[in-house]
C-alpha cells in the first residue's frame, strides 16, 4: 500500500505541472514568431527596395517612400521649387529674437545628399537596427531632415551678431578704500552663446517652413561672485555709512571717507562650501575667492581719540584775577565733561555694523571731568599768594604785532600751575587763528625775517614769561633760542616758539601754587609771576660769546631791518645757577645758543644820503 501510495501522488504531480508548461511556451512563441516574421519583413523589404527608399520615408515633411534616388530627387526638387532663399530662421533666447533668411545666411538645400540618405534608410547597421527601421517606416515615424548645406560664411556671420548681443565678460566683483570712500564693483556673471550649436542648429532642418530655433548659452561665473561679495560688501557699506558723535551741544560728523579708513578689506581663496555651487552648465574658475570685512580696532582706537578732543569739555580749573590795583581774586572753575572712549569704541563696534538706511546719530558716553583745582583750594590759597616775579619786553610799534602779543598773552592770564605740573606754551595758547584775533605781523623762518606770519611776534610773549620765571628757579624743562640775535632781549636768554617742534616748558617743582598774569601797552608787555616765594637763590653767568660769523658777502639783505644794519653770528652761552637756602644746588643749567649772522643790505652812499635830505 505505501508503494503504491508514492506512485499516485508522483503521477498526479506530473499531470498537474503538464499544462503550465503547455501555456508558458505559447506565451514565448508569440513574439518570437512576431520578431522573425519582423526580421523577416526587414530581409524582404532589403532585397524588395534595392533601389528604393522605404515605404513611408518622409525628407522635410516631403514623401519620398518607395521612390527610386531620381524620383526621389524630382519630387525633392518639385517641393522645393517655391522660393527657399525666403525661407525664415528665427533664434530666440531670453525674451529676444533674432531674425535671419536661409538667403542671408548663405543656406542651401542639398537634394541628393537627402535622396541618398532616404534611400539608406533602413538598410544598414545590425539586424535589429534594420527591423526598428522598417516599423519605424510602419508606424510612419521614418521622418529625415533635410540635408543642408552652408555657401560662405552667412551663418557665422548672423551667429556672431547674436553672439555680440549676448555675450558679456564675467566682472569679479571687488572691494576697495578709496579717497571718497568704499569703492565697490558689483560682481556680474557672465555669458557665452554656444556659437558651434547654434550653426548646427540652424542647419539641422526637418520642416520647409519658418523654423525656430533656441540658442544655447552658457553662464560664466566670475573668481569673486554674488556669494562672495554681498555679505562683505552690506558690512563695508554699514561702516562707511555716515555718522554723527554727540556730546551735549558739541557734534563732530563723519563723513564716509572718514569711516572707510576703520576698514580691513580682504581677499581670500574661498574654502569649500563657502560659496553657492555652480548651476549645472555653467562655467566657473579654477579658483573662487572671498572678501571679508572687518575693523581695524588699532585705528579704531586713534579715531575715538580724536572725536573725544573735538567733543570732550575739559574741566576749567579756578584761575586768579590781578586788578590794576594788584588785588586779587578767586575766578570760580567749571566741571567738564570727557568722553568714556573705553565704552565709546565698544559701542562703536557695535553701531557701525548695524545696517541702516540713513546716516546715524549715536550720543557718546561721558564721564564728568572734575577740576585739578577747586574754588575751595583757591579761596585758600589766595591770602598766601604775592608777586614774586616780573619782567617787561619792549617791541617797535606795530599794530599787527601789539595784536598778537595782547591775544597772546591774555591766554595766560590768572592760569594756576599747580605743584608737579608742566606747564606748555602751546597746550594752553590754543590755536592761533584769526578767529581768535590773531594778525599776520613778522617772525623768523629759517634765520630770516618773513612779515607774513599769522601769530607773529608770540615769541615776544615766550620770551618774556620765560625771564620772569628762569629768576625764581622754576625747573626749566624746554628753551629754544632765535635763529639770530634779536637786540631788544637779553643776549642769551631769549625763548623762541614755533610749531612743529618749539615750545616753552617749565616745571612747578615747589609744594606750592603759581600762576600768571600779563600786562601789554602800546609797546610793551610785562609778565608776572604770583606764587608763594621760594627762599632759593637765582644767579646768571655773564653771556659768553663766542665762534663769531661775519655777514657773508653773498648773504641776503632781511626786509626787517634798515639798510647798513649788520649783526655777526656768534654762539652764546649764559648759565644759571638754582640754590636754596642751604646753599644746595637744586638746578644748574646752561643755556645755549647759536645765533646767525643778519643784516639789512648795504649802507646807503653819502651822496644817497643827501639826495634823501634834499627831498
Amino acid at each position: 500500500m505505501g508503494q503504491l501510495s508514492v506512485v499516485t501522488r508522483h503521477a498526479e504531480r506530473g499531470a498537474s505541472v503538464a499544462p503550465w508548461r503547455a501555456i508558458s511556451w505559447s506565451l514565448l512563441l508569440v513574439p518570437l514568431t512576431a520578431l522573425f516574421v519582423l526580421l523577416a519583413a526587414a530581409f524582404a523589404a532589403e532585397w524588395a527596395y534595392a533601389d528604393r527608399a522605404l515605404p513611408g520615408v518622409t525628407v522635410a515633411g516631403v514623401q519620398v517612400g518607395s521612390l527610386t534616388r531620381d524620383a526621389a530627387v524630382a519630387r525633392l526638387q518639385a517641393e522645393l521649387a517655391r522660393p527657399w532663399a525666403d525661407g525664415g530662421i528665427v533664434a530666440s533666447y531670453g525674451g529676444r529674437t533674432w531674425r535671419t533668411t536661409n538667403g542671408a545666411a548663405g543656406i542651401a538645400p542639398d537634394v541628393a545628399a537627402a535622396a541618398d540618405a532616404a534611400l539608406v534608410h533602413g538598410k544598414r547597421g545590425s539586424v535589429l537596427d534594420r527591423a526598428l527601421a522598417w516599423l519605424d517606416t510602419l508606424q510612419g515615424e521614418a521622418r529625415l531632415p533635410l540635408a543642408f548645406r552652408a555657401d560662405g560664411d552667412g551663418i557665422d556671420t548672423w551667429v556672431a551678431g547674436i553672439a555680440a548681443e549676448i555675450d558679456r565678460p564675467a566682472v569679479s566683483g571687488s572691494l576697495a578704500v578709496g579717497a571718497s570712500g568704499l569703492v565697490a564693483t558689483e560682481p556680474v556673471v557672465g555669458a557665452q552663446l554656444d556659437r558651434a550649436a547654434a550653426a548646427s542648429t540652424v542647419l539641422a532642418v526637418t520642416s520647409l517652413g519658418e523654423r525656430q530655433i533656441d540658442l544655447s548659452v552658457r553662464r560664466m561665473y566670475p573668481e569673486v561672485d554674488e556669494s562672495g561679495f554681498r555679505e562683505a560688501f552690506l558690512r563695508a557699506q554699514a561702516i562707511t555709512t555716515p555718522l554723527s558723535l554727540v556730546v551735549e551741544d558739541r557734534r563732530v560728523n563723519e563723513d564716509p571717507a572718514g569711516l572707510a579708513r576703520l576698514l580691513v578689506i580682504e581677499r581670500v581663496t574661498a574654502k569649500p562650501g563657502e560659496l553657492a555651487p555652480v548651476p549645472a552648465g555653467a562655467t566657473a574658475p579654477e579658483r573662487r575667492a572671498v572678501y571679508t570685512t572687518s575693523l581695524d580696532h588699532g585705528r579704531l582706537t586713534e579715531w575715538v581719540a580724536a572725536l573725544a578732543a573735538k567733543l570732550d569739555r575739559p574741566g576749567v580749573n579756578d584761575r586768579y584775577a590781578v586788578s590794576r590795583e594788584g588785588a586779587l581774586a578767586v575766578v570760580p572753575g567749571v566741571t567738564g565733561i570727557r568722553v568714556d572712549q573705553e565704552r565709546l569704541a565698544a559701542l562703536l563696534v557695535s553701531e557701525l555694523q548695524k545696517a541702516g538706511s540713513g546716516a546715524r546719530e549715536i550720543a557718546a558716553p561721558t564721564v564728568a571731568d572734575p577740576t585739578a583745582f577747586t574754588t575751595d583750594q583757591a579761596t585758600e590759597w589766595l591770602p598766601k599768594l604775592a608777586r614774586t616775579s616780573s619782567f617787561t619786553t619792549v617791541f617797535p610799534p606795530n599794530a599787527s604785532r601789539h595784536a598778537n602779543i595782547a591775544t597772546g598773552s591774555a591766554q595766560f592770564d590768572g592760569v594756576v600751575i599747580l605743584p608737579g605740573n608742566t606747564f606748555s606754551f602751546w597746550e594752553l595758547l590754543g590755536p592761533v587763528t584769526t578767529e581768535r584775533g590773531y594778525a599776520y605781523a613778522g617772525a623768523i623762518i629759517d634765520n630770516r625775517s618773513d612779515e607774513n606770519v599769522i601769530g607773529g611776534g608770540l615769541c615776544q610773549v615766550s620770551t618774556t614769561m620765560f625771564n620772569a620765571v628762569a629768576k625764581l628757579g622754576y625747573e626749566i624743562v624746554e628753551r629754544h633760542a632765535h635763529g639770530y640775535l634779536i637786540e631788544r632781549y637779553p643776549i642769551g636768554l631769549d625763548a623762541a616758539v614755533f610749531l612743529p617742534g618749539s615750545d616753552l616748558r617749565w616745571r612747578n617743582d615747589t609744594t606750592s601754587p603759581v600762576f600768571l598774569w600779563s600786562w601789554v601797552g602800546d609797546t610793551s608787555v610785562t609778565f608776572e609771576v604770583w606764587g608763594v616765594p621760594t627762599g632759593r637763590t637765582v644767579t646768571f653767568s655773564a653771556p659768553v660769546q663766542r665762534s663769531f660769523v661775519p655777514v657773508p658777502k653773498d648773504q641776503a639783505a632781511d626786509p626787517a631791518f634798515p639798510a647798513g644794519y649788520a649783526l655777526a653770528g656768534r654762539d652764546v652761552i649764559v648759565t644759571r645757577t638754582v640754590t636754596e637756602g642751604d646753599g644746595k644746588v637744586l638746578h644748574q643749567d646752561t643755556f645755549f645758543s647759536r645765533y646767525a649772522p643778519v643784516w639789512g643790505g648795504p649802507a646807503p652812499t653819502p651822496q644817497e644820503d643827501a639826495t634823501a635830505e634834499g627831498r
